[in-house]
């Protein structure tokens, strides 16, 4: 057996006339060697090498079903399935999961990497890539157009080209001719194709006829079809109709041949039509009658045609009715579709490729010709230019045609240089790999093209007349059929009278008898007609000079002697002659000799015309007894055109052929005339040497095989010339080294034959003369351009040797083995020598020449490729070593990528995998170079030598995995094996690999995945356990290989960025984005994803290209991108090369491109790259299960640090999206790790700081911080890993599909089982799970505007009172919670139910067993002391493990998502408002979520304390400062660290900001915890109480700020820090020198101003009705308040209208505000110290206590009388007092607190007194109290003076003594006492008095004015209050006599005096006044 078989094709029949040698030609043809060669390269059976070019037998494809990835609830809803069959699109229903992939979970990794891959396309792009073509099998047509008659209906079929020419092709046919007058006689006429610029014919004649219908018995022409061809469509081509009839004269029958333009009568007579029906039967001759032109490419010509078939369109010419589809000239359509003028889109197949104009036919295009020319005289060329000219009138016979574009071939084999295959052939079934069959075969299309004649479409084809091209006698392409024809055209007889004259010509062999008849060798005007002796002209009656404008169609003979010749015959018929048949009489006689028309392609010649003949009439003697006309004179002009492929018009080819005839015959040493005829071939014609280039290269071929060794070095410089000419002739000179002519490959492939032609072997002459050339120029001897020459064409030279030794192994009897040729040493050693200096040339041009390296390195490795089939390996891999032996280790790049090259090629052979090893030890050689040189190209430091190595090691691995060869389990076990190497490699050198780029890196991380998979499990176990090194890395792998291969529809859709994070500060944790084991880099250029493999993207840019209907989008696009600068650009533009040349970022570019694809090919794409993500991740998980169950069954070393082999995959896998297609797997795989190494997937490597509070708590003996006792089972490794699988599955629950939602909830389950088993302390877990929820909450979008219909799960996310805070009143909207964060609130609230969980379970193929304790039996040799920790354990385990406490960890979380919505509710209200309290708030909100972890906690009381800063907000932003310096200290108590706090301390804060006291008592703080309580330093805490004193000193709160200092001073003592120590003492000392002035000050101090705000309106949304109460800084005004909301909330558009203040302060009824405006009140309040429960007043102005300024109520008055007026006297002025109760105290950690409760009081106008007489009272009284204390005047009294009655201090300091006092503050009691005493009329209490009491009362007890509006008991009170108000002023006037000096002695006077006067006016309204005063 061979694998290269020699297979014989027949030839196909002939497509036109004269493509067989007949009978004139076979007799000589033995005789003339030449021509038994000419006669082989045509008629001889094709010799072509099955598999030259290799085979491909694709697998069948798999179905990729559509991978349901999670979504959002905006993104498309889950699609069908798709599969691509045929190159159609099938979609079915979606479901879960891909088919069975055999025992694997998904399909194989690079058939997903790349769906499309393609043989032919990726071996395209090796350096001088070869491509089979299909056979040159007849001349090129070019264009073709038929003509049909009469309306037969035959379509034009599909036709192989006959040459490598595509042009245009058309099918015209007449339907019909119409002649006005009748049709009573036969019209006959001629068609052809005319070039009006060169005023020639382009094609011969085609003849057709009408009949009249009443003629019986005849009919019309049975010929009734024409093929005409052009080679390029111009506007100087038309077509051109010439009609004629009987010829007759007016005297003959009477009728006149006017009768045809007449107008009246329109038809003939009876009489008339009888007459011309006899005359046309008995008339033999014909004359001319009508003719007309018809452009056919011109668009500027209406009166023919038009632009059929031009580039522009134009107008459609007479009659026409629409556009001929699929060409883009306008054309009469008859039912077409479009309008004249407009051209068409491109037309695209179902992949949107374009498809070539020439393959698609088109509709009959139908014309019609009103009218013709009238030929009333002769006409000429002239006429025929510019019919208009004419005087005669037209004939009115009208003719209707149907011209019709005939489809092109059906593949472009031998479409460009080199036989390159068209895309559109390589994907015809929608793929080019798409059907199993061998791609580079030839055979399908050799038996294709022999089955011709039983084609249907090509039988119809055939069954018209194949009309000539003249241009293909001067066409630079071989013939491929024998014809030897000339054409004769008679033009001009000049005789000196008028006669009516016709010639008639014969060829005659010789001129010895007149009277024999001529040879039959003119073709009929019927195509199956017999040959004809003679033919005659039409009839030119009675001009001078008569003008013909006939053909003659003549067969030639093959050898041409010189008596052959053409005689013209000049005949005159007397047409007056009333006589049946007129008879000719001959008038002259003219001779052309056949040697003078032979000389050229065409020519013209004159010749004299003689009046007689005779014997003998050549010579020259018979020639001078001759009579001529006009005395010899030249008077007859004819025109003569050879089109013949065996008589070259060369004469130094001849030559030639003379020469090779006489050595075959004679076969003597070559002769000095036989080598200057091969040395003279060098100036023979390039056109003529590629019309006969097979003959001459098998006549060279020849000489070089079988002669000498002069005739073999000449014959091969001539051969090499040759086609070096030819090459060079075909392709532009920069491209011509690395192209390969067609017509050279086809010579190659398919004539070359020694057999056949019973010659020798040529391949040992040919390697022989060619090993001397190249031997004799390495050693300095002079070669000539030969040499160079011969390197350009090595590629020729090379594929003749190895046909030639595959011609010699076809004889070899072949067994059931692959045969092999064993080259004998001599001719191996030839070739070695030859093979070692193409090598020395390769390097040596590398430099030089590189398009020459190239070429040569390229035709070298060919010469490799296919030597493997036919020569013993062991002599191959010679070769091949020898190769890389001149190309070691890293060469300079050129060299290195013809290295790499090479191996391309050579892998690429069909026995690559069978090819066996070098030595005995090896597996496979060619295996093992590849691996090694790919391996070290990885390593290059050309980026395009890394690229191009692992663009082969995919395609290798993708080509053996598509192979239906190598589908047989075994053999891909074998070829894995084989690969696996690589693996190895890779693992050893990790460092080169990471330096490739992404796409080298997911090439080659797509060929391990594939790899192992086909390996099996003791392949793998045996890696494994060679080093743990190397398996860790081989696990990292695994995780690139997920990062790089991961699909997010979401971010490719949107292209956004994540969102700010809400739960922690820098966003999420780097550990578990997957992006941390990826430096993404940008792709080097843009493409549409570059996941995918490069062929998919080269047919989706194609796609994008054809796309027709996307085009003017394109166009916009480009227009967009480049800014106009290709706006102007026309046709297809792509956009890649636009993007390319752009400034665009790759994600912008990418976007773009992915805009600009058909919907089709978008869908595709998204298909493709959610597969390879599925399939790599379903690859990955199977991994992964083998590695977990070898390693629980000790096989391999489990001491991997927390299982990171498992763990790291793992938890990449959960952070990236998944389709439902893993996850159907991945749930119980995922059980089932847990089980076998859940423990030991959680233990990881301690943390340094971990490990040292292990070591204390070791110590100490003690349980560290843990809620189980015992020391920890859990390393700190497994909380990083607990955070990224929580944070995936948490990611994963908030997602659309309900399927893949379930499972997440079920994993996290199952991981938050495993932890609570393992787990020690329950509060780290909690812990873990908040810092992960908190990071993906971070990056969800967790509001959204309702839909107009909002489900019923939609759920409002306005913010809570009781979260401590109220919502910015500017919100952006009604905004809900969004889809995610519902599924996710949904997931966390089934958490806790326990009774879905088993129905779960079964649902997933899970026992009910995984959530249940299950102990296992250790045996019962255990002792006894072992068993009761065990059972002590497994208490433990299930007090952790309960439903209880699951619930409980539930809460939590749903806690922290309220929060977070809570939080975006709050900043979406930014956006319309600038509304700083909202921002406060916000970060409030988020800190009291998370304040059970300390981290996070701390976070956002920093946010917050910045946001208080900017608002200037000094007390608020210290109190903030004090919670994080209060939460660091506890967690450093609770961590047992050795610190100078206690609980005093702590205390302190406490007091400070109470607030937070329930939140450090209730916190639990974890000793061992790594997330959470990472800024729980010493010196954090020293930080924020350092910032907390600093905000104290800005807000003035001396006391605070001195007692944050007090706190640093016990840390400094104990670290010995006497300059902290120093600085801080001074700054205490400054403080309080700070307090001292504020209380020395006569303005009290007061630290803030307290506002009720209250907002009404629907604008204000969900804080419409609500009250707060704001704390702003003292400076802060009523004023200022009113004009800083009002631009906080008064955000409105145009249109609304703006914020109304309410002035007053009284109770707002909102049913009676306007509901189109919104409204704000602002109240200024004051504070309430302490409510008591004294009368109905309490005790609102009871002095603060100094350090202590919190408040928790606040009241404002608002003043009323009965009558309703707002003021009144002061008898009837009643007052309303409003007490406001916040939610916490103020100030605290936010500046404004809703009012949770309100109490109204109103107090009558006797108490409003009494509070107005009360109040002074208790001011003099609390201000003596005050200083007194202060002075130590009280000291008597014990005490500090805030901790007693004021009263009680006053009295205790006047009972001390009667001495001087000092007073600090006497000016403030001064003024107090100046308001009190002085005499008032209106105000004060002596206006009281007047108000309320009769003046001089009877009786000893005051009256009432009003009694009947007063009580007793009211009068009674308010009479107490006067007179411990007078009491009171007495005190005070006495300690301010002590206090003063001689100085303010007068002004102790005025007092006593004024005291006295005010005692007097009381007295006249109370009696006993001084009585009472004294009593008490």
């Amino acid at each position: 057996m061979s694998l290269l078989e020699i297979k014989y094709v027949p030839r196909p029949p002939t497509l036109g006339q004269g493509s067989n040698l007949d009978s004139m030609i076979l007799p000589e043809a033995e005789e003339v060697p030449h021509l038994r060669e000419l006669d082989f390269c045509v008629n001889a059976d094709f010799v072509h090498i099955e598999n030259k070019y290799g085979t491909f037998i694709c697998e069948p494809h798999l179905t990729f079903a559509k991978q349901v990835f999670p979504s959002n609830p905006g993104d498309p809803p889950p699609g069908g399935t798709y599969r691509q069959n045929g190159g159609e699109e099938e979609y079915e229903d979606p479901y879960v999961g891909d088919r069975s992939m055999d025992e694997h979970y998904g399909g194989s990794t690079i058939m997903a990497y790349d769906p499309l891959f393609n043989w032919d396309s990726e071996r395209a792009a090796v350096i001088g890539h070869r491509l089979p073509i299909r056979p040159i099998t007849s001349p090129s047509v070019g264009t073709r157009f038929s003509v049909r008659i009469l309306g037969l209906n035959v379509q034009a079929g599909l036709v192989e080209p006959v040459c490598g020419t595509i042009g245009t092709r058309f099918s015209v046919r007449i339907l019909g001719l119409n002649v006005q007058a009748g049709l009573v006689e036969p019209v006959c006429g001629t068609m052809c194709l005319y070039h009006a610029e060169r005023r020639e014919k382009a094609s011969e004649d085609f003849h057709f006829q009408f009949l009249p219908p009443q003629w019986d018995g005849e009919s019309t022409s049975p010929d009734t079809r024409a093929i005409f061809s052009v080679d390029k469509e111009s506007a100087a081509l038309c077509l051109l109709v010439q009609l004629e009839k009987a010829a007759s004269e007016e005297s003959v029958n009477g009728i006149k041949p006017a009768v045809y333009t007449r107008k009246d009568p329109p038809t003939l007579t009876e009489k008339e039509a009888a007459r011309l029906s006899e005359w046309a039967q008995v008339m033999p001759f014909r004359e001319p009658f009508a003719w007309i032109t018809i452009p056919l490419f011109d668009s500027s010509v209406t009166g023919g045609v038009g632009g059929f078939g031009a580039a522009g369109g134009g107008s459609s010419g007479v009659g026409s009715s629409g556009s001929l589809g699929g060409v883009g000239g306008v054309l009469g359509v008859e039912g077409g579709g479009g309008t004249p003028g407009s051209g068409t889109s491109p037309v695209v197949d179902s992949n949107g490729m374009r498809v070539p104009a020439y393959e698609l036919g088109g509709p009959p295009v139908q014309i019609d010709i009103p009218s013709l020319n009238r030929a009333k005289e002769c006409y000429t060329d002239d006429q025929l230019l510019d019919p208009k000219k004419k005087s005669q009138k037209p004939v009115r016979v009208s003719m209707h045609f149907e011209v019709e574009r005939l489809p092109g071939p059906a593949g472009g084999g031998a479409g460009g240089a080199g036989g390159s295959v068209t895309p559109q052939s390589l994907n015809s079934s929608g793929r080019g790999v798409n059907r199993a069959r061998s791609q580079d075969s030839m055979s399908s299309d050799l038996d294709d093209v022999a089955m011709v004649p039983r084609s249907l479409s090509v039988s119809r084809f055939l069954s018209g007349f194949q009309a000539i091209d003249f241009t293909d006698m001067v066409r630079a392409e071989p013939f491929t059929r024998l014809v030897h024809l000339l054409f004769v055209y008679p033009q001009q007889v000049a005789l000196p009278k008028k006669l009516n004259l016709f010639v008639r010509t014969e060829l005659r062999m010789d001129d010895l008898d007149i009277q024999r008849p001529s040879v039959e060798a003119i073709f009929p005007k019927e195509r199956n007609g017999p040959m004809l002796r003679t033919a005659s002209t039409q009839v030119v009656q009675g001009t001078r000079p008569a003008l013909f404008h006939d053909e003659v169609k003549i067969q030639l003979p093959a050898a041409v002697a010189p008596s052959h010749h053409l005689l013209f015959t000049f005949f005159h018929i007397d047409l007056s002659l009333r006589s049946d048949r007129p008879k000719p009489v001959a008038v002259g006689y003219a001779v052309m000799p056949l040697a003078a028309a032979l000389q050229a392609f065409k020519g013209e010649v004159n010749l004299p015309i003689s009046k007689d003949l005779q014997p003998r009439y050549l010579q020259e003697s018979t020639k001078s007894r001759l009579t001529y006309w006009e005395e010899g004179r030249p008077i007859f002009r004819v025109r003569t055109r050879l089109f013949s492929s065996l008589l070259p018009l060369s004469d130094r080819l001849r030559d030639f052929f003379h020469q090779f005839d006489r050595h075959m015959l004679e076969a003597p040493l070559p002769r000095e005339d036989l080598l200057e005829a091969i040395n003279a071939l060098k100036t023979v014609d390039v056109v003529v040497l590629m019309q006969f280039l097979y003959p001459l290269l098998n006549m060279l071929l020849c000489m070089i095989g079988n002669g000498v060794e002069t005739l073999q070095v000449a014959a091969f410089r001539a051969m090499i010339n040759v086609v070096s000419r030819v090459q060079l002739e075909l392709a532009p000179q920069s491209s011509a080294p690395m192209e390969r002519s067609r017509f050279l490959v086809h010579f190659v492939d398919f004539i070359f034959d020694d057999l056949g032609r019973n010659q020798p072997p040529v391949y040992p002459g040919l390697s022989n003369v060619w090993r001397s050339l190249a031997r004799s120029k390495s050693r300095g001897f002079r070669v000539g351009p030969v040499y160079a020459e011969a390197l350009q064409m090595a590629w020729f030279v090379l594929e003749l040797v190895v046909k030639s030794m595959d011609l010699e192994l076809a004889q070899v009897p072949q067994g059931d083995e692959i045969a092999r040729l064993r080259l004998e040493d001599e001719v191996f050693l030839c070739i070695r020598q030859l093979f070692e200096c193409l090598l020395a040339e390769v390097h040596e041009k590398a430099d030089s020449d590189p398009p020459l390296a190239k070429s040569l390195s390229s035709s070298i490795s060919f010469f490799c490729y296919d030597l493997i089939s036919v020569v013993d390996p062991p002599q191959v891999f010679e070769l091949v070593g020898l190769f890389l032996s001149q190309f070691v280790g890293v060469c300079p790049p050129m060299q290195h990528m013809f290295k790499l090259h090479f191996l391309r090629i050579v892998c690429d052979h069909d026995l690559y995998i069978e090819t066996p090893g070098r030595g005995p030890t090896e597996k496979n050689y060619l295996t093992t170079v590849l691996l090694k040189d790919l391996f070290v190209s990885l390593d290059h430091e050309d980026p395009s030598q890394r690229s191009l190595a692992a663009r082969m090691l995919a395609f290798q691995v993708a080509k053996h995995e598509y192979d239906a060869r190598y589908q047989q389990p075994e053999l891909k076990l074998y070829i894995a094996q084989l690969y696996m190497p690589i693996v190895n490699m890779i693992l050893d050198e990790v460092e080169t690999f990471n330096t490739l780029g992404v796409i080298q890196r997911r090439q080659i991380l797509v060929v391990m995945l594939t790899v192992v998979r086909n390996l099996d499990s003791d392949t793998l176990l045996k890696s494994w356990k060679q080093s743990d090194v190397r398996t860790r890395l081989f696990f990292t792998l695994l995780q690139q290989a997920l990062v790089l291969f991961q699909h997010n529809p979401q971010l490719m859709a949107a292209g956004s960025k994540p969102r700010p994070p809400s739960g922690s500060k820098s966003g999420p944790s780097k550990a578990a984005s997957p992006d941390a084991l990826l430096a993404v880099e940008p792709p080097p250029i843009p493409m549409f994803s570059d996941r995918v493999s490069l062929a998919t993207n080269d047919l989706l840019d194609e796609m994008a290209r054809g796309d027709a209907k996307a085009m003017l989008e394109r166009e916009q696009i480009i227009r967009k991108v480049t800014g106009g600068a290709v706006s102007g650009a026309k046709g297809s533009v792509s956009l890649r090369d636009v993007l390319a040349r752009s400034r665009m970022s790759p994600k912008d570019a990418m976007a773009l491109l992915r805009q600009n694809l058909p919907p089709s090919a978008s869908t595709k794409l998204l298909l493709w790259e959610s597969s390879v993500a599925a399939w790599c991740s379903l690859q990955v998980l199977e991994i992964l299960e083998k590695f977990s169950d070898m390693a629980a069954d000790g096989l391999v070393a489990t001491d991997y640090a927390c299982m990171d082999c498992l763990t790291g995959p793992l938890s990449v896998m959960l952070a990236l999206p998944q389709p439902m297609s893993f996850w159907e797997p991945f749930v119980p795989a995922f059980a089932e790790m847990l089980r076998l190494h859940g423990k030991a997937m959680l233990d990881g490597p301690p943390s340094a700081a971990a490990t040292a509070a292990a070591a204390a708590a070791a110590e100490a003996g003690g349980d560290v911080g843990g809620s189980g006792g015992g020391s920890s089972a859990v390393g700190r490794g497994g909380d990083m890993l607990l955070k990224d699988l929580f944070g995936s599955l948490l990611r994963q629950m908030a997602v659309r599909p309900e399927f893949i939602r379930k499972r997440a909830l079920l994993c996290l389950l199952l991981l938050l089982r495993n932890a609570l088993l393992h787990m020690r302390d329950v509060e780290r877990l909690r812990v873990i799970l908040t810092v992960a929820l908190s990071e993906v909450l971070s990056h969800m979008r967790l509001l959204h505007s309702p839909s107009p219909s909002p489900g019923p799960t939609s759920r409002s996310s306005s913010v809570s009172s009781s979260a401590g805070g109220g919502v910015s009143g500017a919100a952006a909207g009604d905004l809900v919670e969004s889809v995610e964060v519902e599924k996710l609130r949904l997931s966390l609230e089934e958490l806790g139910t326990e009774d879905k969980w088993f129905q779960l379970l079964d649902e997933c193929g899970l026992p009910s067993i995984c959530l249940e304790i299950v102990v296992e039996d250790e045996g019962e040799e255990e002792e006894e002391e072992e068993e009761e920790e065990d059972e002590e354990e497994e208490k433990r385990e299930r007090d952790r493990w309960t439903w209880a406490n699951v619930e409980e960890t539930q809460d939590m979380l749903l806690t922290v998502v309220d929060a977070a919505s809570q939080h975006e509710q709050l900043m979406e209200g930014l956006k319309t408002s600038n509304d700083k309290y909202a921002i406060v708030e916000s970060y409030y909100i988020l800190a009291q979520a998370y304040g059970h972890v300390p981290d996070l906690y701390i976070m956002w009381m920093l946010h917050l304390c910045d946001a208080h800063q900017e608002m200037n907000q000094w007390a608020e932003a210290a109190q903030c400062a004090v919670s994080v310096a209060g939460i660091v200290i506890r967690g450093l108590q609770i961590a047992s660290q050795e610190l100078v706090w206690d609980e005093e301390h702590l205390e302190v804060l406490w007091s400070i900001c109470p607030l937070a006291r329930h939140q450090w008592r209730a916190r639990a703080f974890s000793s061992q915890s790594e997330f959470g309580a990472s800024s729980l330093t010493v010196e954090g805490a020293v930080k924020h109480l350092q910032m907390a004193s600093n905000f104290f000193y800005k807000a003035e709160l001396f006391h605070f700020c001195a007692e944050m200092l007090a706190l640093l001073l016990p840390l400094f003592r104990v670290r010995h820090d006497y300059k902290q120590l120093t600085k801080t003492h001074n700054k205490i000392a400054s403080i309080y020198e700070n307090v001292e002035q504020q209380e020395t000050s006569p303005i009290p101090f007061k630290d803030a101003c307290y506002y009720r705000v209250g907002f009404y309106g629907e604008r204000f949304r969900y804080i419409d009705g609500r009250e707060f109460i704001y704390r702003e800084p003292r400076d802060v005004r009523l004023g200022d308040i009113m004009e800083k909301l009002k631009a906080l909330y008064d955000a409105r558009s145009p249109d609304e209208e703006p914020l109304q203040i309410i002035q007053d302060s009284r109770q707002v009824d909102p049913s009676a505000l306007k509901p189109n405006l919104v409204y704000m009140q602002i109240t200024a309040v004051e504070p309430v110290v302490g409510i008591g429960e004294d009368r109905w007043l309490g005790r609102p102005l009871e002095p603060p206590i100094a350090g202590t300024p919190t408040f928790s109520c606040f009241f404002f008055d608002t003043p009323f009388t009965p009558n309703g007026k707002q003021q009144g006297k002061m008898e009837d002025q009643w007052k309303r007092r409003t007490l406001l109760y916040t939610q916490s105290t103020l100030p605290s950690l936010i500046s404004r607190q809703p009012v949770v409760r309100s109490e109204v009081r109103e107090y009558s106008p006797i108490q409003c007194a009494v509070e107005i007489i009360e109040s002074r009272s208790f001011a003099l009284e609390a201000e003596m109290a005050s200083q007194l204390g202060d002075s130590g005047a009280a000291g008597a009294a014990g005490g500090p003076a805030g901790k007693k009655d004021p009263a009680a201090v006053v009295a205790a300091a006047m009972a001390a003594g009667s001495g001087p006092l000092q007073l600090p503050r006497l000016q403030t009691l001064q003024r107090l006492l100046q308001g009190s005493v002085a005499l008032q009329v209106n105000s004060g209490v002596l206006g009281v008095c007047m108000a309320f009491y009769q003046a001089n009362p009877q009786g000893a007890n005051p009256r009432a004015k009003e009694p009947e509006k007063l009580q007793p008991s009211e009068l009674e009170m308010l009479t107490a209050a006067i007179v411990r108000f007078v009491v009171v002023c007495k005190r005070a006037v006495v300690v301010h006599g002590r206090a003063v000096t001689e100085v303010d002695r007068d002004f102790q006077e005025q007092l006593e005096q004024s005291l006295e006067d005010l005692e007097k006016e009381i007295s006249a309204f109370i009696p006993g006044l001084r009585k009472r005063a004294s009593a008490y």
